[in-house]
């Protein structure tokens, strides 16, 4: 059993110090009400953009995590690399003794981001943390794509994905709002649940939040919300269906969660087994001609 928390926080693009003052009235909330783990959302220390490179983010949320005894996905940072000089959007997994267990650099850009970012080349790498749960991250974006949560999952074993995000309403253009002001809610809420069922795990997704009470624009949209923790059987289990900042705290059986949904679905076994296309045992792919029987 894990206990989680997902903030759902809003993000001062103004004032950085300001985020961290906050940041540790989370962390320190968290702390008092016993939780394992604090998941954070991406860009969460200053949004994003070029003028927020922060390198030094990592260390110091490691600090945090010591003081606090915490395990902690930190949102995401950008990143330059010191190796190739390109900036990265990276994740985290920072366990309570301010150890790095798992780096994630963002593979699916949103099309902005490709302006002045690199996708990560790593792939979706997974790591068992102190409670022996297998766990893999992915950031915003990446929920769209199955192949990353299949390559977790099914070829190294996450049970639990933590995606933070960072999703407005404007991300479905005037196009798409134009056929549902609420399309990219819908979205986030449909594929989280599927992506729990289709693979057995449990998933932690954590969007910034907007600013409360205020009509003025938002610097990058009006944030989607919907932060949730959603497992098989029972989809989200803790929900913000707003896009107020707000704290979720859920006790999760990830192991007992994820081991039922395999007793009953057998997901994992088919795809070890060469049953489900792309799995193990290599498949041809073959076209099908109909005959023409009719003279």
């Amino acid at each position: 059993m894990m206990r989680i928390a997902a903030v759902q926080f809003h993000i001062n693009h103004e004032d950085k110090d300001e985020n961290w003052i906050r940041i540790e009235q989370y962390l320190a909330k968290a702390a008092e009400t016993n939780v394992d783990l604090v998941v954070f959302p991406e860009y969460f220390v200053g949004g994003p953009g070029t003028h927020v490179v922060n390198n030094g983010a990592r260390n110091r949320f490691c600090d945090l995590a010591r003081k606090y005894e915490l395990d902690i996905v930190p949102g995401t940072v950008i990143e330059r690399d010191p190796h190739d000089g390109h900036l990265y959007n990276c994740a985290y997994y920072i366990d309570k003794s301010g150890e790095v267990l798992l780096e994630y650099r963002k593979v699916h850009l949103w099309h902005p981001e490709r302006e002045y970012m690199k996708g990560g080349k790593h792939g979706f790498a997974t790591v068992k943390n102190r409670f022996g749960i297998t766990l893999g991250m992915c950031v915003c974006w990446d929920i769209a794509f199955p192949e990353g949560f299949r390559h977790m999952v099914l070829k190294h074993h996450a049970q639990l994905v933590i995606a933070p995000a960072y999703w407005s309403f404007e991300d479905a253009g005037e196009v798409g709002q134009g056929h549902d002001s609420m399309s990219e809610a819908k979205l986030i809420n449909a594929v989280c649940t599927a992506r729990a069922f289709e693979n057995e795990i449990c998933m932690v997704f954590v969007n910034a939040a907007n600013e409360s009470d205020v009509d003025r624009p938002q610097p990058f949209g009006q944030l989607a919300g919907r932060t949730q923790i959603t497992v098989p059987f029972k989809g989200p289990v803790a929900q913000c269906d707003h896009n107020r900042q707000e704290m979720l705290v859920a006790d999760v059986d990830i192991s007992g969660l994820t081991n039922d949904a395999e007793k009953v679905y057998q997901i994992r076994k088919d795809w070890r087994e060469g049953k489900i296309f792309g799995g193990q045992a290599k498949q041809d792919v073959e076209t099908f001609v109909p005959q023409d029987n009719s003279h």
